[in-house]
């Protein structure tokens, strides 16, 4: 084999491992996203009316209902790395006044119990990496 023979197939074999790596974390990607979703449910699973401080509680159910969850992905070419995120966006459009509060009403954070709630599940799905 050339020199160049050598090295072509050296760039074959690291794209090739590369491309395995990238699947393999996409799907954990999105066994994290539907954890984190399914964090959520567990989190907003409250009375109503919750205490200042705690997360909402359960008036319709609709705040946890209304997630999105997915991966992105950004990059990918030869040149640079690739950046995996995976999310779990709430769509009610109060979301954020009981995340942070207004004026009359005091705060009702989910986000944070959330984070928590999912972060052992999240290390036991990157644990074999």
């Amino acid at each position: 084999m050339t020199p160049g023979g050598v090295s072509e197939a050296i760039r074959k074999a690291v794209c090739e491992a590369v491309r395995e790596v990238n699947q393999k974390t996409m799907s954990k990607a999105f066994r994290v996203s539907n954890a984190m979703r399914n964090s959520a449910i567990e989190v907003l699973t409250n009375p109503s009316p919750s205490l200042p401080g705690n997360p909402p509680g359960v008036r319709t159910g609709f705040l946890r209902r209304a997630w999105k969850t997915g991966v992105r992905m950004n990059g990918g070419n030869s040149n640079s790395g690739i950046s995996i995120t995976a999310y779990a966006d709430s769509k009610a459009s109060y979301a954020g006044y009981l995340e942070d509060g207004t004026k009359k009403m005091a705060a009702r954070p989910f986000v944070d119990p959330i984070l928590d709630d999912v972060e052992p599940e999240v290390d036991s799905i990157f644990s074999d990496f």
